[in-house]
């Protein structure tokens, strides 16, 4: 054995070789499969970033080696991979970092393209340069507006005025979705509600498919994510209990039932419930102060309660432990099950858009409820007696039970369990004809206007005489027209708003004069369909092509952050569902599979420009290379959990590789076979590991392997150290070609070589561990040579040999031995 310096330099030095690498892997285009003619197509996503900062962090190129290796790996199993990458540039976020550097976001978006791309070559990714996008691309973006006048022709697209977010620091509206906790998602300023004309897509018409398909087998996403998107849609089945309201008690009726009232003419108040077993128990109404029944009423304290309530945000209205206020309304709601009269009370803590705006009261069973109660002396009765038996008064706060039970004081459900109680409830209620079962959700429609510059202007033309009209699709793109002055107001209209020579122009039904909408496409629109233009990004007369879309998609593989559970996620899925059903697709589904990543910490921090703890990658694939970073990234911690990076880490991994790089360049020359049972071992276990995305074991199996051959140097062949370097090609790409052309492994690149499989028969054990007792404690442990481990004289013979074994016999009779084949042998003196 020799080290080949002729061909290959005995010391790891990344940076003689890892832009060279670049360079020709993409004039080669080695990773540029043929979408048209691709016999076993792979289609491997990554959320493309937005260029929105200085450049890329460590997180962002965490998600994107994660998302390479697994596409590296399924290559070398034969796979045509599409790996594409793009920029996400449109939006508040690009928009607001123009702002802060004093440049015009259409020339920032140049000096960000130019810097994130070579970011994006450094670290190595197996990318398909040549679909790459942008979303701000008048190519790309005639497509988004396309997309949102079809969603108009097909009733999906709507203007309304609404109360709507408002972030006072971004200066425009925000959807549901990027509102986190009351406040901006992007700026965490405190968002406001203002009524404003706005565009709508209609996602809750696809609300109970957008749900019920996350149950489906085949729907293989992150689990957390599953459940996030399930809470975030906040699917309800219940019933909606109509209640007559009336006005007063005439004097000299019985109190507290009805009889002897004033009637409020034809008014009732409608409430949602999941629990309609508990209705015997109802002792009062509560509605929002923006509920129709309470905008009706003069009474003074009603309008000032609401007025005040308006600068509460719904975080602070809804709050767990505040107390709880109203104003009586001096209506009542008759409780048709007993002939109750329900004092109506206006609250802030019921919230205009959940549910029906209103809700039946029921402190018994309710801990809110039974707040309220208190605080305004109502009766509380109890119908449900838990599992602790209680039946007395309900008096405090602990004995409310809010969950399992049987029925009590409740009539015909008395000593039904509460479940069947329900459903007796719902049957009952629908045949008098008080009550309608229903499904609800927490979802609500797809904000689409933003009052900013940096977007795709939204495609709609307003006309005196025929109203809103779509731009025609020979008409697209809209082209977002250069201006000087694109700084948002926040008075409710977009900078385009300004700008007379954009906004004057010609109704296309009957060519009289109209106006074009100013406002701009939310940045989510962008990227809820860029999946589908990847494949089909030289496609130039549709969106994208029906042949290359059916056999490219839906997405094999998706890789992403949680983060965007209820956001992009959802926008994508809606929008597919919506242009299947409009027959522009032939699957409802945009991802087969889609992994949620974990987030990256620095020495123990969470990362954050307040904690100028930022970690610029740039620094050290300088300092270290593009393969040593992907290596340590990987081995942090499980891909989905995320993991702390430390500078004594990274230069661990990069001693690892260089002691790789060392024990390769070694001219191997032995024949033998002694490490094939380990080498097979290894295949399996990093075979199996990267299947599932656990990216650290897999490294730790390489990292135990490339100990094995240390130690055993004498016997390591060649195919054991070309099996290295196929298994670590995923992980360390431009180290493992330098190493593979050098040594001549192969002619064609590493990277389209076959992924090494392992023969089952190596697998077997050739030895087994025999556990050794003396009067039943362990004593020792030795392993046996296969044959001789089923043989009781062998494995005496073999035990006896053993010095810490003849410690315990020696000078003592044995008594009896026993023997458990394979497994055990005990000495009994």
């Amino acid at each position: 054995m020799k080290a080949q310096d002729n061909r290959v330099k005995n010391t790891f030095k990344p940076g003689q070789f890892e832009s060279k690498w670049q360079e020709q892997w993409e004039k080669s285009g080695v990773y540029q499969p043929d979408v048209k003619n691709a016999g076993k197509p792979f289609y491997n996503l990554m959320m493309f970033p937005y260029p929105s900062a200085e450049g890329l962090h460590v997180g962002n190129m965490y998600a994107f080696t994660g998302a390479d290796i697994f596409g590296r790996f399924k290559r070398m199993q034969g796979y045509d991979v599409l790996e594409p990458i793009g920029l996400d540039g449109f939006g508040i976020h690009s928009e607001n970092y123009a702002l802060k550097i004093g440049k015009h976001p259409k020339e920032q978006a140049k000096v960000s393209q130019k810097n994130f791309y070579r970011q994006l070559r450094e670290i190595g990714n197996s990318f398909a340069w040549k679909n790459r996008l942008e979303t701000y691309d008048p190519d790309y973006y005639k497509w988004t507006q396309w997309l949102f006048t079809e969603m108009f022709k097909h009733g999906l697209a709507y203007r309304k005025k609404s109360l709507v977010n408002f972030c006072p620091s971004c200066k425009t509206v925000l959807s549901d979705e990027q509102v986190v906790d009351e406040r901006c998602e992007r700026c965490k300023t405190i968002v406001v509600k203002k009524e404003m004309q706005q565009w709508f897509f209609k996602i809750t018409a696809y609300a109970e498919k957008l749900y019920q398909n996350t149950f489906r087998e085949n729907f293989n996403w992150s689990n957390k994510v599953k459940i996030g998107q399930r809470n975030w849609i906040g699917r309800k089945e219940g019933i909606n209990i109509t209640y007559p309201v009336v006005a007063a008690t005439v004097p000299g009726a019985p109190s507290g039932h009805l009889g002897g009232v004033v009637n409020a003419g034809d008014t009732t108040i409608t409430c949602f419930t999941t629990r309609p077993d508990t209705n015997f128990g109802a002792t009062f109404v509560v509605i929002g102060p923006e509920h129709p029944f309470a905008v009706s009423l003069s009474k003074p304290e009603i309008k000032a309660y609401a007025e005040k309530t308006k600068s509460k945000s719904e975080m602070e209205r809804i709050a767990e432990g505040r107390e709880k206020t109203g104003v009586a309304t001096g209506y009542y709601a008759v409780n048709q099950l007993t002939g109750t009269k329900m004092p109506v009370y206006v609250t802030d803590f019921v919230l205009g858009h959940v549910g029906t705006g209103a809700v039946v009261g029921v402190p018994g069973h309710d801990r809110r409820d039974f707040q309220f109660a208190r605080k305004f002396k109502l009766p509380i009765i109890r119908v449900v007696v838990g599992s602790d038996g209680d039946k007395s008064k309900i008096t405090r706060e602990e004995q409310v039970q809010e969950e399992e039970g049987l029925m009590v004081n409740s009539e015909f459900l008395n000593g039904k369990d509460i479940h069947e109680a329900t459903k007796l409830m719902m049957d009952y209620l629908e045949k008098q004809g008080w009550g309608k079962r229903v499904t609800t959700y927490r979802l609500r429609d797809w904000c689409i206007s933003r009052q900013r510059y940096w977007g795709a202007p939204i495609p709609m033309i307003y006309c005196e005489k025929c109203g809103w009209q779509p731009v025609p699709e020979k008409d697209l793109p809209v082209e977002l027209p250069d201006v000087s002055d694109w700084k948002p107001e926040g008075t409710g209209k977009g900078p385009l708003a300004k700008v007379k020579s954009f906004i004057e122009t010609k109704c296309p039904e009957c060519r009289g004069p109209a106006s074009r909408e100013t406002d701009v496409c939310d940045t989510f629109l962008d990227s809820s369909w860029y999946f589908l233009r990847y494949p089909s990004v030289h496609t130039g007369k549709t969106a994208w092509d029906k042949e290359i879309t059916k056999k490219w998609l839906p997405v094999e593989q998706y890789t992403g952050g949680a983060e965007h559970t209820v956001l992009h996620l959802l926008y994508s899925r809606f929008v597919t569902m919506a242009f299947k059903d409009f027959g522009y697709l032939d699957f409802e589904e945009p991802f087969k599979n889609f992994y949620a990543h974990g987030l990256i910490i620095a020495e123990g921090a969470k990362m954050s420009k307040s904690r100028g703890n930022i970690i610029n990658p740039d620094t050290y694939i300088s300092k270290y290379g593009a393969d040593t970073l992907r290596t340590y990234l990987m081995f942090l911690g499980p891909f989905d959990a995320g993991g702390d990076f430390r500078d004594t880490g990274i230069a661990g991994m990069f001693r690892f590789l260089g002691r790789v790089w060392r024990l390769v360049i070694v001219n191997f020359t032995y024949t033998g076979g002694e490490l094939k049972r380990v080498m097979h071992k290894t295949i399996k276990e990093v075979t199996e590991d990267i299947q599932v995305l656990k990216y650290n074991t897999a490294i730790a199996h390489i990292m135990e392997y490339v100990n094995l051959l240390t130690e055993n140097e004498k016997k390591v062949t060649k195919d054991n150290i070309r099996t290295l370097l196929l298994l670590l090609a995923p992980f360390a790409p431009h180290m493992t070609e330098e190493l593979w052309k050098n040594l001549e492994f192969g002619k064609e690149s590493i990277h389209m070589h076959a992924w090494p499989s392992y023969d089952p028969k190596y697998l077997e054990e050739d030895t087994l561990l025999i556990i050794v007792q003396v009067n039943g404690k362990l004593r020792d442990s030795l392993r046996i040579p296969l044959a001789d481990a089923k043989n009781r004289e062998a494995v005496g013979k073999a035990v006896r040999g053993s010095a810490k074994t003849a410690r315990y016999l020696e000078g003592q009779k044995i008594k009896k031995t026993v023997f458990v084949p394979g497994r055990l042998i005990n000495f009994v003196i």
